[in-house]
């Protein structure tokens, strides 16, 4: 499981793998694993036909970097992937929210403590005397350090929130904490052409990530429809194909979502349990192995301990 390709300066959520790993970690792939499209990954694991070394490379949510960096080397490497694409985003301009809340909070000048609302409840974080994160962030910061406490407390109140509500909190939030110009702006996703453009040659095939990145099991059962249904049209058209994969945002999913996405028409669905594919694994909530920004070496041993504990 990947989600961006990018020599990134700032990663505090662990989300980048930058080119030189992403390539090696391809040529490890091709060397010690027989990598399948997605879909004939599961055709072959429901007819109990999938070698003991198969592997399927997956993206979620469909930054521009999939397209502009990960492809090239894909393809160098003849190596199949499916992006999961969050839809609502799709206009090329829009950026998810936590990549724009992880810039203020970790690099916003602001006040010791602040105060905002959420659904009519004040909330006071604190970010002490910790002065704005300077440099390359990769990975969490320490825990004792209190802008990154602030970071996850106000990340897992707005996972939980729709795209309404949360908008004006983060407009809050930038209307008291600045932030400098930093190497790079928040990532975009892809805009839809640029999604007919990396699935044009088949390699790389697309799957439906809902419309707004929501958490499923929150949801009422309409709205957890419209998301689930509305993606997979818009996939659909944006690639003129049938679209029979989708991926849970966050991986979470109750029996409602993943009843939801079965009725949708979906074959496959992918979780984020990070763990490898058994024989007895829900194709509808299949688990998938989170790859670090690790270089090739290391990439090589996880998968040999991987398959070791299997």
């Amino acid at each position: 499981m990947y989600h961006r390709v990018a020599d990134e300066p700032v990663d505090p959520w662990g989300l980048a793998v930058s080119s030189a790993h992403f390539e090696e970690q391809l040529h490890v792939l091709r060397r010690v694993r027989h990598p399948f499209p997605l879909t004939d990954f599961v055709r072959n694991l429901i007819a109990g036909t999938l070698p003991p070394n198969a592997v399927a490379l997956t993206f979620d949510d469909g930054y521009v970097d999939n397209l502009h960096v990960a492809k090239p080397r894909l393809t160098a490497a003849d190596i199949p992937a499916t992006v999961f694409l969050a839809t609502g985003y799709l206009n090329g301009s829009r950026k998810f929210w936590w990549d724009k809340l992880e810039r203020l909070i970790l690099f916003g000048t602001a006040p010791k403590e602040f105060e905002f609302a959420v659904r009519s409840r004040a909330l006071r974080c604190d970010i002490g005397t910790e002065p704005p994160v300077h440099g390359r962030v990769i990975g969490p910061l320490p825990t004792s350090n209190k802008r990154h406490s602030a970071l996850i407390k106000i990340w897992l109140i707005l996972r939980r929130l729709n795209d309404t509500e949360r908008e004006p909190i983060l407009d809050t939030l930038a209307s008291f904490l600045t932030v400098p110009d930093l190497p790079t702006s928040p990532a975009r996703i892809m805009s839809a052409d640029e999604v007919a453009t990396i699935a044009a040659d088949g390699l790389v095939t697309v799957g439906a990530h809902t419309v707004t990145h929501p958490v499923l099991p929150t949801l009422e059962t309409a709205a957890c429809r419209r998301e689930i249904v509305e993606s997979k049209a818009t996939c659909e058209a944006l690639t003129g194909k049938p679209v029979s994969t989708f991926a849970y945002p966050f991986g979470e999913f109750d029996p409602k979502s993943r009843e939801e996405v079965q009725n949708a028409g979906f074959a496959i669905a992918c979780s984020t349990s990070d763990r490898p594919v058994q024989a007895a694994s829900d194709v509808l909530a299949l688990p998938r192995v989170y790859v670090p920004s690790v270089d090739g070496n290391a990439f090589e041993k996880t998968l040999r301990m991987i398959s070791a504990a299997t």
